[in-house]
């Protein structure tokens, strides 16, 4: 029920603000058409038997982008940069409109409602891809680059084109591949040194069947909270920890409700940019084009941020008292073989041909 009372009330809002748009500003109206919303109900329009006008030339076409972290997080200035990008290239004929911290949707629901025509853009987190396209689901696998260049590069090749293949059928377009680091653990009361030191704490993870094996697989209890109930949640002791990018750390402040940061760096989490196929199909082809290239070139630019910032961040959350545990090299290790069988717990699942591809490409 709540699922659904959020996609409703996601549905209202976008459609109230495609009114406003219609209302103000001097007669420019929003060219985005409103679609039928689930479940088979009419828009205005369809109950009248009329279809929405085409617009004409001179009238802005605006994109709605959603993301779930706050404004400070390197995915709000990559937004604003490809914003700013697509509408100085199209002569102010394109507009991004920028949503941020979940106002619109969390990350599931954001993918439904590409799905739908809702929203146009989003960027997400692999995880809650899984529930869509399988193959997502080795990204989420532990431990698996040393370094962010080294993801970067795996994204950008044939493995990030093949699971923007993967997506097509679904109603998303791939742009880009976004970052969000690498996911290190955070706990209240215990410092983690070892996997033995996790035994029996409740862990908040994502949605992720991976990342929640993984957990296990180090003695803790693996705990699905949505993004937007975690501080709450870790504020009532409602999870021992958590574990999340060390910019989603300083963003959503849960060093204030936590006593410790361990940079595991633990997973990697790239972040997939898509755009809606209902609002792809209805741009021309330079049009296209000035959004795949300034969705390439925010993401340069988002990368680099997010490398500059983490040092700088870590800094600031020691200042507020939270400790900062570094692991050894022989630590991680002792991680790495604990979450060995991770890996073939899921071979199955993933898929026997994308697991070839993926560890080709790794060099393994």
């Amino acid at each position: 029920m709540m699922k659904s009372w959020k996609k409703t009330a996601l549905l209202v809002l976008v459609l109230i603000l495609a009114l406003s748009l219609f209302g103000c500003g001097g007669g420019e109206q929003a060219v985005e058409e409103t679609p039928e919303p689930a479940g088979g109900e009419e828009t205005p329009e369809a109950a009248e038997g009329e279809e929405t006008p085409e617009p004409s030339s001179g009238e802005p076409i605006k994109l709605v982008a959603s993301h779930v972290l706050g404004p400070t997080h390197p995915y709000q200035p990559g937004f604003e940069l490809m914003a700013e990008i697509v509408n100085e290239r199209s002569n102010g004929q394109m507009e991004i409109e920028i949503f941020h911290s979940a106002s619109l949707a969390e990350e599931g629901d954001a993918i439904e409602a590409l799905q739908m025509g809702t929203i146009d853009i989003t960027t997400v987190s692999a995880a809650p891809m899984t529930g869509f396209v399988k193959e997502y689901m080795a990204s989420d696998l532990p431990f698996i680059f040393a370094s962010p260049e080294e993801a970067f590069a795996f994204y950008d090749g044939k493995v990030g084109d093949r699971l923007f293949e993967l997506t097509e059928p679904i109603g998303l377009v791939g742009l880009a591949w976004w970052e969000n680091g690498f996911r290190n653990f955070t706990t209240q009361d215990t410092a983690i040194h070892m996997p033995a030191d996790m035994e029996g704490l409740k862990m908040r993870t994502m949605s992720s069947p991976v990342h929640m094996a993984s957990i296990r697989a180090l003695g803790g209890n693996a705990v699905p909270i949505p993004f937007g109930e975690l501080y709450s949640a870790l504020q009532q002791g409602v999870v021992d920890g958590q574990e999340n990018p060390i910019a989603n750390i300083h963003a959503m402040r849960f060093y204030e409700v936590q006593d410790y940061v361990i940079l595991s760096r633990h997973f990697h989490d790239p972040s997939p940019l898509f755009i809606s196929q209902i609002t792809w199909d209805k741009l021309n082809d330079e049009q296209k084009q000035i959004i795949q290239d300034a969705a390439i070139e925010a993401r340069d630019y988002m990368r680099q941020l997010g490398i500059d910032q983490e040092a700088g961040l870590i800094e600031e959350i020691k200042a507020t008292g939270t400790e900062v545990v570094e692991l050894t090299p022989e630590q991680v290790e002792m991680f790495q073989e604990a979450t060995k069988d991770v890996y073939k717990e899921f071979e199955d699942q993933i898929g026997e041909e994308y697991m070839q591809l993926f560890f080709e490409e790794l060099g393994r």
